[in-house]
């Protein structure tokens, strides 16, 4: 199928999605939606044309553009600029870390991953070889098993921001019980359909637990909204801008087994006070305390001083964590194994 005939199916799909709303969802059967994006595909082939003219750059043929324009300092950019993210391994960091589930404290080991990649511009995925302009962007994954009474909590974040503007480009978080799972995926878009200098924020959720089911929380026009999993790269970028406070209109975090809160809070992440030595199973280190403020629960990092700014400790509503070990490698060299865990043991 030619590109463009591609191109256009996606937009007409697209709109055809947001003018079926999150609550009319719930009602129409999965046959009638099908029906109707079918419908949207035979007109896409049939208006096509053999001579179509052709888009001579990605910018202009994307349906979609990385990221947001919101301007940001010099200052707020060292940390995505710093000279060791360019070593091509993964920055790896241990924490023993307690959250509550069931309504009783567990303990376990929390991992925090982050390297740097090239995305999409048109498909918000790793970019390829032969990707055309791929955007530069850091990875961030926060993997989390939690043992409870009768079997495992599971929860995976995967959060990408724009280098070197640390600007949301996509983040999902997954959630795995025996019980059930849901998937949450935030994208920040500039869509055609609705107008050309508008943001879209998208919420999409997928959920197993009943009254939830598949929703869809559209933010268009809203360009500044962030998300709570980008506050772990946010606080380092706070203290690598010595001291710069961010302000925000924020989202409740994603990490749940249920469906979020599709409302932003104001808020305003800060350096609180002077450095100060902090002691974490890893060792001591002078630490510079950031802080969250917002009507959200209680939130803050301690994050080293000295580059590259490593999170020593926090707390984020029930989760708390200390550091326990940092180690750089390439993770997906299975040639190359941790110095951490056993081979075969990961956390």
């Amino acid at each position: 199928m030619p590109h463009q005939t591609r191109k256009n199916m996606k937009g007409l799909r697209s709109m055809l999605r947001r003018l079926v709303t999150a609550e009319t969802r719930r009602f129409l059967r999965p046959a009638v939606i099908a029906c109707l994006l079918c419908a949207a595909a035979t007109h896409t082939l049939h208006a096509q044309q053999p001579d179509a003219p052709k888009d001579t750059t990605p910018a202009e043929s994307a349906d979609k553009v990385l990221a947001n324009d919101r301007p940001v300092s010099d200052a707020w950019k060292r940390f995505s600029e710093l000279p060791i993210w360019e070593d091509g391994l993964s920055e790896m960091s241990y924490y023993d870390a307690t959250c509550v589930l069931y309504d009783k404290k567990r303990s376990y080991t929390r991992v925090h991953l982050m390297n740097r990649q090239f995305m999409s511009t048109i498909h918000y995925i790793k970019a390829m070889e032969d990707t055309p302009d791929p955007a530069p962007a850091l990875k961030f994954v926060i993997s989390e098993e939690i043992p409870t009474e009768n079997y495992n909590y599971r929860f995976l974040t995967t959060a990408f921001l724009e280098r070197p503007s640390l600007r949301p480009i996509k983040v999902s978080v997954t959630s795995q019980e025996w019980c059930g799972h849901t998937f949450k995926q935030l994208t920040w878009e500039r869509r055609k359909e609705f107008a050309a200098d508008k943001w879209s924020l998208d919420i999409s959720c997928y959920s197993y637990f009943p009254d939830e089911g598949d929703r869809w929380f559209p933010h268009a026009g809203e360009a500044y909204i962030d998300a709570h999993e980008c506050l772990f790269l946010f606080a380092r970028a706070v203290v690598a801008a010595g001291g710069e406070s961010h302000r925000m209109s924020l989202l409740k975090t994603l990490r749940s087994n249920h469906l979020p809160d599709p409302n932003p809070l104001d808020a305003t992440l800060r350096a609180d006070g002077n450095p100060r030595r902090v002691t974490v199973p890893m060792g001591s280190f002078d630490a510079q305390r950031v802080v969250l403020d917002w009507d959200g629960d209680e939130t803050w990092f301690d994050v080293e001083t000295a580059a590259p700014h490593r999170l020593l400790a926090f707390k984020a509503g029930d989760v708390e964590a200390k550091l326990k070990g940092v180690e750089r490698r390439a993770y997906w060299d299975r040639s190359r194994p941790s110095k951490f865990y056993k081979t075969n043991q990961a956390p």
